[in-house]
């Protein structure tokens, strides 16, 4: 166990960090380390991931409450989740492993150290996704480490890093994914606001705007009416809307 220790110690050390996985510079860091798993055949596998956790494990002791981008240990801790990346995308380890070692990194940092380490891994998604499914493997997993992440993400102060993990999951898999699909149709018609009462000069787009809810809470109003009726509506609306978004912006950027 201790040579798999210093066999990562060793490939963190000669990881380059950058802004997509290096496969081949990863590779050539840990070529060591693979023929050190591939000798012992017998447990090989179940102990480099285990030294990987350990090693894990202490990084993440280690780092403060606040950490910054340049900080050693978030570094090699980086260093450490590239390698898990490529293990489990070729085989070396199990195909979840990197996910299950990200949840219980996750779980062990304090939530801007969690940021920091996933705005790496969102720089990692198109190896991460490979092959991954909502129903098994290391989907689900990855379902589980990020489900963890918004329970603790404190929504009045960090609402953007709740949205960045929302969009890592959405992209992660297809539209068509059946765990992801409204089967049977149930729309929640109860919680559309009503608007407030405007000047007359702001009621067009006022009105425009907030008359959108509807068709968000029951899509099937676009299908309903006279035919086209629905669709129409809606598309005005969102056409008022979005002109008004952009003179606002134009307006802004004008003034910076």
């Amino acid at each position: 166990m201790n040579e798999y220790r210093l066999l990562i110690e060793r490939a963190v050390d000669s990881v380059e960090l950058k802004d997509e996985l290096d496969v081949v510079a990863v590779e050539h860091a840990t070529a060591e380390l693979k023929a050190a798993i591939v000798n012992d055949k017998d447990s090989g596998q179940r102990d480099v991931e285990f030294a990987l956790h350990l090693y894990l494990f202490d990084l993440a002791q280690q780092l403060p409450v606040t950490v910054g981008s340049d900080s050693a240990n978030l570094k090699r801790l980086l260093a450490a989740i590239d390698i898990a990346t490529l293990f489990s995308d070729n085989g070396t380890t199990d195909g979840s492993f990197v996910f299950m070692l990200l949840e219980e990194t996750m779980d062990m940092v304090s939530i801007s150290v969690a940021s920091e380490i996933f705005a790496h891994v969102e720089q990692r998604a198109h190896v991460l996704r490979r092959g991954m499914t909502a129903t098994g493997g290391k989907g689900i997993v990855m379902l589980k480490m990020c489900n963890g992440l918004l329970r603790r993400i404190p929504q009045a102060t960090m609402s953007e890093f709740a949205g960045r993990v929302q969009v890592f999951v959405g992209n992660s898999f297809a539209l068509s994914e059946r765990s992801g699909v409204n089967l049977r149709g149930d729309f929640d018609r109860t919680s559309v606001a009503q608007p407030a009462n405007v000047s007359d000069e702001e009621d067009s787009v006022y009105q425009s705007f907030w008359s959108m809810q509807q068709f968000f809470a029951d899509p099937q109003l676009l299908t309903k009416g006279e035919e086209g009726t629905g669709v129409t509506q809606f598309i005005n609306a969102a056409t008022i809307a979005l002109e008004e978004f952009r003179k606002t912006n134009n307006s802004r950027s004008a003034t910076l």
